[in-house]
């Protein structure tokens, strides 16, 4: 394992890959705990415990008991969030009394209970056992059959338990206390177990789970090197002398590379060390080519295989310097990243896997290469998605450190709980060929201070003992000089909303690579201009990416003067998501995509809301003065119906790639004008509304080269009902998200709100709703009714599918027009989702 080298403050540094680990599933049924495993005797076994979890709202006198009379509490399947469920009476999950309020999107936070049955085989109860939980928010105690296991309080950190000696044979019982006491978070957290859960049965002899760590401190086109460390524990009562056999596994299933060495290892002891692969012409990671490897490990006692696991990896390069900025194997590269939360909307703070994934999609369809997981460790299947998809990663531990943000945040628990969180945030991503950066927290309150000074060396010298491969960052929103004592310790500078500092920071500190960690939407240009003309800028993170529940209307009407409040009941998503909360990309999108220079819409046409006309309430609700940060989006929309507005002048704004733009309203020119840097890849025209169809076209070497069209739509005539997914395995946890759209009669999109319309969605067959959703900051109706009104035209529900193959039938009813049915199948043999995209 290669260690960073230092070159002054800057990074200069080659950093090896890092890489993810996956655990080996042996058989299938993983879903079901309470069928006996079918594998071989001595292997190990990975459970997902993702069904039948029984739950209670509210706190439960003796819940941890074994035979507690839990049959009238409700069944769930996990990742779950009690916060986005219906209140008892039926009525929605929103309250303005809410103790976060506008924190939370008016949405509670409270007291829960989990309770889990597992039926083991006397062999089963007899082997090494790890229950481990990816997530709980927060302040979680655990039980098994009445034992208290322990407790752990931060909310997105992953923790186990040895259950080793603990189980019994025949029926067991977890129990799982979550107390979310609010106010405990700027934005909506959810509460429950919010990540998957395992069950990991072992062999006496295994390799320790979280021990395995690959690097690549050679990764060329014409050769790579791979380094694996690893531990295996020996827990029998017997000295055992043990093969450990190393492969390399290629995309295709070709070993490419193999390894074996014999370790002794005395009773109850452990061993560890490195083992070295070669590789001939290796097919490297990036961005733009994730070609991901399989190392499998294997056990061996005797010649008999007790344990085998998977981590999956990519052999790829850093190098890093405020000259040269970031390279990827050599190459240049430049963030061009989003921040977004951990929660899915409808769902809530739960991460179902699908979920997560599908949001990472989202933002590689549309341009964006890196992800800042705002403000907590970004879960396992963001990860995974991103090792896949060639998206990278910035992972973030904390928002707050010893001094609180709110009163019931993480900052009561930071002092004896940081160091085995930081460990946790490490050691659950530094096998993922992702993660590009470590960030130690986000405007920290001691930030410049000599406490938070200290803080920071503590940090990040916590996470180089377990990863020296990769840059450690802070984002920071403080000014000079305190901003610089801030980055003493640090290896990249992650900057808040100021790019206005960096061209004067560089030359006081010329070594010191730079990044903007938060940015406006409405300073896109500014924001990324700073990137381009500077080499020792290399990336910009807007904030956001993806809209977010909580942060009521800061995208709207924003923070008032004072920074106290926010939108008021019934809003509850920040919407300043360029990407909307259903995955609808907004207009500022298009024009990243744009500045960017990504050639996916290289050219996109849009009309500002007449002033006073605008579609949804308390625009400007606080009376703002300079300077105050706006993260509010412009108001335009992508929409040619505008009644009441014939005649009269609306502004157009063209976005494009192409360096002139020509406006085309039904067949007559209304001219063109060059477009570019000078005009920060805009054109804007002021048109006299009349309905019909306006276009844009965009000119390369005076030859028409991509166009884009507005219609004015008619009356609603029909839906457009669609689905991301057509088949979905048999696992109880897939889910579909389906699109139900507006048409007219000749197939226009609906936009205008007075068109809007109510849509009730239902399933019946092999699957279940699991949420809707329309995007909608102010639509605080239920997440579960399968009723909604479309917003602008659109509703999106998720489907999830059951443990039994059959077909899903979705009715669609939707007022005024004619119903719709689609229908999807859940099979056994379904493919895991891939990179289907609605």
């Amino acid at each position: 394992m290669s260690s960073v080298r230092r070159c002054a403050a800057s990074v200069c540094s080659r950093y090896p890959i890092a890489t993810r680990t996956i655990k080996s599933v042996i058989h299938a049924l993983i879903a079901m705990v309470a069928v006996a495993s079918t594998a071989a005797p001595g292997w190990s076994q990975i459970r997902n415990l993702s069904q039948d979890w029984l739950f209670h709202r509210g706190d439960v006198a003796g819940g941890e008991r074994p035979r507690l009379d839990d049959q009238r509490w409700q069944r769930v399947v996990v990742p779950h969030d009690w916060g986005i469920m219906d209140k008892p009476d039926g009525l929605p999950p929103f309250d303005s009394r809410a103790v976060s309020g506008q924190d939370s999107g008016y949405l509670p936070g409270g007291k829960g209970w989990y309770r889990r049955y597992l039926t083991l085989s006397p062999v089963e109860a007899g082997r090494v056992a790890r229950l481990k939980f990816e997530a709980v928010y927060m302040d979680a105690d655990v039980w098994l059959n009445g034992e208290h296991l322990g407790r752990h309080h931060y909310g997105y950190t992953a923790f186990a338990f040895d259950l080793t000696g603990k189980l019994r044979a025949g029926r067991n019982v977890v129990a799982v206390r979550v107390n979310h006491e609010d106010p405990a978070s700027r934005w909506y957290a959810g509460s429950g177990i919010i990540r998957p859960v395992t069950l990991e049965l072992l062999d006496r002899v295994h390799l320790d789970p979280d021990s395995v760590f690959v690097t690549t401190p050679v990764a060329m086109q014409q050769r790579g090197v791979v380094s694996v460390h690893a531990a295996i524990a020996n827990r029998s009562n017997v000295p055992v002398r043990v093969e450990l056999i190393s492969r390399v596994i290629s995309a295709t299933g070709k070993v490419v590379g193999e390894v074996r060495g014999v370790r002794s290892i005395a009773s109850g002891g452990r061993t560890e060390g490195d083992q070295t692969l070669g590789l001939v012409r290796p097919a490297l990671w990036s961005p733009a080519a994730p070609n991901l490897y399989t190392l499998v490990q294997q056990v061996r006692v005797g010649g008999r295989l007790v344990d085998e696991r998977r981590t999956r990896f990519g052999l790829r390069t850093i190098t890093l310097d405020a000259r040269q900025g970031l390279r990827i194997n050599g190459r240049p590269l430049k963030l061009r990243g989003g921040n977004i939360h951990h929660d899915n909307y409808m769902l809530g703070g739960a991460g179902a896997p699908d979920a997560d994934r599908r949001k990472v999609l989202l933002m590689k369809a549309a341009g964006y290469n890196a992800i800042r997981s705002a403000h907590n460790p970004a879960s396992q299947a963001t990860l995974d998605a991103a090792d896949e998809l060639g998206m990278l990663v910035i992972d973030e531990a904390f928002d707050a450190w010893s001094k609180s943000k709110k009163d019931r945040d993480y900052a009561r628990f930071f002092a004896q709980d940081w160091p085995q969180d930081i460990d946790k945030l490490v050691l659950s991503g530094r096998n993922h060929p992702s993660v590009l950066f470590w960030s130690i927290g986000n405007e920290i309150p001691e930030q410049g201070t000599p406490e938070g000074v200290a803080i920071a060396s503590q940090l990040a010298q916590r996470v180089r003992a377990l990863d020296s491969t990769r840059p450690v960052t802070q984002a920071v929103s403080i000014d000079p000089p305190q901003s610089r004592a801030q980055f003493t310790d640090l290896d990249v500078a992650g900057y808040n909303y100021r790019a206005q500092l960096f061209v004067d920071e560089h030359k006081t500190m010329p070594e010191q690579v730079m990044f903007t960690s938060e940015s406006l939407p409405k300073d896109a240009f500014t924001y990324w201009r700073a990137v381009e003309a500077n080499p020792w800028v290399v990336g910009d993170f807007v904030w956001t990416a993806v809209d977010y529940l909580g942060e009521t209307g800061i995208g709207w009407m924003g923070y008032s003067q004072d920074w106290q409040r926010l939108g008021p009941y019934p809003w509850h998503l920040a919407y300043c998501g360029e990407i909307d909360a259903t995955g609808r990309k907004r207009p500022a999108a298009y024009y990243r995509e744009i500045l960017w220079k990504t050639g996916i819409d290289p050219i996109a046409a849009f009309v500002r809301q007449p002033a006073g006309t605008e579609d949804l309430p308390d625009r400007f609700l606080f009376p703002i003065s300079p300077p105050h940060l706006d993260w509010s989006l412009d108001d335009v929309h992508p929409s040619w119906t505008w009644p009441g507005q014939e005649g009269k002048p609306l502004d157009v704004v063209v976005y494009s790639e192409f360096s002139d733009v020509e406006l085309v309203l039904n067949g007559r020119s209304l001219g063109r004008k060059a477009v570019g840097l000078a005009t920060q890849y805009q054109a804007h025209f002021a048109v006299p509304y009349e309905p019909g169809d306006l276009v844009a076209i965009g000119y390369r070497d005076g030859r028409p080269a991509g166009r884009w069209t507005l219609r004015t739509a008619g009356k609603a005539a029909r839906v457009d009902v669609s689905s991301n997914r057509r088949q979905l395995p048999a696992n109880g946890e897939a889910l579909a998200y389906v699109t139900v759209e507006l048409k007219d009669a000749a197939g226009t999109s609906l936009y205008a709100r007075a068109a809007d319309r109510r849509v009730r969605v239902r399933v019946r067959g092999a699957a279940t709703l699991a949420g809707i959703g329309n995007g909608d900051p102010r639509d605080a109706s239920s997440f579960q009714s399968g009723v909604r009104s479309t917003f602008h035209g659109r509703v999106v529900a998720v489907i999830r599918s059951g443990l039994k193959p059959g077909p899903v039938f979705i009715q669609v009813d939707t007022d005024g027009v004619p119903s719709r049915q689609i229908r999807l199948s859940v099979a056994r043999n379904a493919r895991p989702v891939g990179r289907e995209l609605d």
